[in-house]
C-alpha cells in the first residue's frame, strides 16, 4: 500500500459496496463483479469511481481496480485523477511499464506532484536512479513554501545516490532565502558524503547557529567526522562540552556527542578521556538498541547446516565483487581502491542482497530455488542502474558474509574479497563508532562483538570449504602497508587488467556513506595498526575477549 492510500479512509457505505462487489466475484467471477460495479456506478462522478477503485487497492485487488478505472476513463477521459489512480493500480499489480506509460502521459499535460513522486518510485524500483532523481528534483524546484516537502525530495535524491544533484537542490533553495536549519544539516551531510569537508562544516555551523533540534539531527557528532584533531584548543572541544551540559538532550543525542568527543580525544592521544567518553556513549546507546547473541548463534548454526543451493542463474555480463568481513576491517578502503580501476564501478554499501535473501526466506525450499534467477535479475538491475555499463561492480556491504551461499547460487561469476584485521583493533574500532543502523546493534558491547566475530569466522571457514566461489582474503595490515601491491595482486584474480590504483585522492565525486567516509579519502596510513595497545589497560575487555593475532 502506498502512502497516498494509507492516508485515505473510506466511508462505511463505500466499504459495504465493495464487499458486495467482492461477493459477486466470489460467487460468479471477476467479470460478473466488474459488470455489477459498472451498472451500479453508471454516470456517477469520477470521484465516486475513483474511491471504489481505491478501496479495491486497499483490499489488495489491483487488477480489478485497474479494470474499473479503465471503464471510468472511457466515460470521463479528461479527469486526471482517474489516470493517476490507474497508474497506482498498475504499479501495485507489478505492471511497471503500464504504470510508467500512464504517468508520463499524465505529466505531459502539466505539473502533477503526486504523479512525479509515483513515477520516481516506479523508476527507482527498476534501478533507474538517475531518472527517478530527476523526477523528484522537478518536484523540489516547483515547491514554494513546503520545506518538509523540499527536504523529502532532497533526501530521495540523496538516497538515489545522486549526491551532486541533491547538493545542487540545497544550494538553489538556500539561494532563494530559505533559512531552515534542517536544510543546512542535510546539505552538510551530502557534502560530507561527497568529501567536501569544508563545505560540510560551513553548513553544520549554520545549522547549529539556526537552532537545529539536536535530538533529531546529531550535528555535533557529524563535526568530528570532518577532520583529524591536532590539539584540545580546537573549538569543537568546547562545543562538545557545552552540548554535554545540555540537560534537554536525549540519550541518543548525548551518545552522539560522546562518540564525537571520544574520537577527538583519540586523535590528540588523550586515550583515557577517549575510553571514558566511548564507554558512556555505549552505555547510553544500549538503552535504545538491543542485539541477541543467542539469536545470532542460532542464525549461524542454521546457515552452517543449510543444504546447498543449486544455481539457477545463467552467466551474464558484469561481474559482482562482494567485499565482505567484519565492519572496520578495510572494506571501504578496499572498495575505493578497486573503484579507481576504469572497468570497475563501486556501488558502496548496498542493502539489496539482504532484502532479496529475506524475501526468498519466506518461500518454501523448492520455491526458493526456483526464484533465485528472478532475485539475481533484480539485484543486477539495482547494481547496474541507468549509468554507463561497467564490467565489474563492487558491493562492499561487509555483512554480506552471512549470505555467500546465496551469492554463489545467484552469481556463478561473482568474486568475494574477505577483509580481515587484527581482532583487538577490529573490536576497538567497531565499539568506538556511532553506527545508527539496527543491524549494527552488536557494536555497543564487547561481548556482542566477540560473538559476531566468532560467527563470522565460522561462516567464512564454511563457505571456503563448501562454495565454488573464489574467496580472496586481504589482511588490513597488508593493505595499508602497501596498497598498490595489494591491489595489483588482486586484479588478475578478479579478471581485471593491470592498473595503477595507488594514487591517493583527496576527494572524489563518488559518495561514501559508511563510517569511514573521512578516512577513505585520505592518503593511506598505518596509524590504526596496533592501536588497541593504547587502550589495553583502559579497556581490559580487549585483552580478555579477543586474540592478539
Amino acid at each position: 500500500m502506498t502512502a497516498a492510500q494509507a492516508e485515505w479512509r473510506p466511508s462505511a457505505a463505500l466499504v459495504a459496496r465493495v464487499d458486495r462487489y467482492l461477493g459477486h466475484a466470489a460467487a460468479m467471477g471477476s467479470q460478473a463483479a466488474l459488470q455489477a460495479a459498472r451498472a451500479d456506478l453508471g454516470d456517477a462522478p469520477a470521484a465516486e469511481w475513483r474511491d471504489v477503485a481505491r478501496q479495491f487497492l486497499q483490499r489488495g485487488q489491483p487488477l480489478f481496480a485497474a479494470a474499473l478505472l479503465e471503464l471510468a476513463r472511457q466515460q470521463q477521459p479528461a479527469d486526471s485523477s482517474l489516470r493517476y489512480w490507474l497508474a497506482q493500480a498498475f504499479w501495485q499489480a507489478g505492471e511497471t511499464g503500464r504504470a510508467e506509460a500512464e504517468l508520463r502521459g499524465l505529466l505531459a499535460g502539466g505539473t502533477h506532484s503526486a504523479a512525479s513522486w509515483l513515477l520516481a518510485e516506479v523508476l527507482r524500483a527498476e534501478g533507474r536512479l538517475n531518472a527517478a532523481a530527476a523526477c523528484v528534483a522537478t518536484v523540489a524546484r516547483g515547491t514554494t513554501d513546503d520545506m518538509d516537502g523540499v527536504l523529502a525530495c532532497i533526501q530521495f535524491v540523496r538516497e538515489s545516490h545522486q549526491h551532486a544533484l541533491a547538493a545542487e537542490l540545497c544550494e538553489e533553495r538556500l539561494a532563494r532565502g530559505a533559512g531552515d536549519p534542517r536544510l543546512h544539516a542535510v546539505a552538510g551531510q551530502i557534502e560530507q558524503e561527497l568529501g567536501h569537508f569544508d563545505r560540510a562544516r560551513a553548513h553544520y555551523a549554520a545549522a547549529l547557529a539556526g537552532g537545529i533540534d539536536l535530538n533529531a539531527w546529531f550535528v555535533p557528532g557529524s563535526l568530528a567526522s570532518l577532520q583529524r584533531y591536532a590539539d584540545r584548543q580546537h573549538a569543537d572541544f568546547a562545543l562538545f562540552d557545552a552540548h554535554l551540559r545540555d540537560r534537554t538532550l536525549s540519550a541518543r543525542a548525548r551518545a552522539s556527542v560522546l562518540f564525537a568527543l571520544g574520537k577527538a580525544c583519540d586523535d590528540i592521544g588523550a586515550y583515557a578521556d577517549a575510553a571514558h567518553a566511548w564507554r558512556q556513549a555505549n552505555t547510553l546507546t544500549r538503552q535504545t538498541v538491543s542485539w541477541s547473541r543467542t539469536r545470532w548463534r542460532d542464525f549461524v548454526r542454521d546457515r552452517l547446516s543449510a543444504p546447498p543451493l543449486q544455481s539457477r542463474s545463467a552467466r551474464v555480463d558484469g561481474v559482482p565483487i562482494f567485499v565482505v568481513g567484519l565492519p572496520r576491517t578495510g572494506t571501504t578502503l578496499m572498495a575505493e581502491l578497486l573503484g579507481r580501476h576504469p572497468d570497475v564501478c563501486n556501488r558502496g554499501e548496498l542493502p539489496t542482497l539482504e532484502f532479496l535473501v529475506q524475501r526468498l526466506a519466506g518461500l518454501a525450499p523448492a520455491q526458493r530455488t526456483a526464484h533465485l534467477q528472478e532475485a539475481a535479475g533484480i539485484y543486477l538491475t539495482h547494481l547496474r542502474r541507468d549509468d554507463p555499463p561497467a564490467s565489474h561492480y563492487v558491493d562492499k556491504n561487509p555483512l554480506n558474509f552471512r549470505y555467500l551461499d546465496q551469492v554463489a547460487a545467484m552469481f556463478p561469476q561473482a568474486r568475494v574479497i574477505h577483509c580481515r584485521r587484527q581482532p583487538r583493533d577490529t573490536a576497538l574500532s567497531i565499539w568506538s563508532q556511532p553506527f545508527a543502523r539496527d543491524d549494527y546493534a552488536f557494536a555497543r558491547d564487547f561481548g556482542d562483538i566477540a560473538a559476531l566475530m566468532e560467527g563470522c569466522n565460522e561462516l567464512m571457514r564454511h563457505w571456503r570449504q563448501t562454495l565454488p566461489l573464489p574467496i580472496i582474503t586481504v589482511e588490513y595490515e597488508q593493505l595499508v602497508a602497501d596498497p598498490a601491491a595489494t591491489v595489483k595482486a588482486l586484479l588478475p584474480q578478479l579478471g581485471l587488467s593491470a592498473h595503477n590504483s595507488s594514487e591517493p585522492r583527496a576527494s572524489t565525486s563518488t559518495p561514501i556513506t559508511s563510517a569511514s567516509l573521512w578516512q577513505a579519502r585520505q592518503p593511506v596510513h598505518q596509524r590504526s595498526v596496533s592501536r588497541w595497545r593504547h587502550y589495553a589497560e583502559l579497556l581490559p575487555e580487549l585483552v580478555e575477549l579477543f586474540a592478539e593475532a
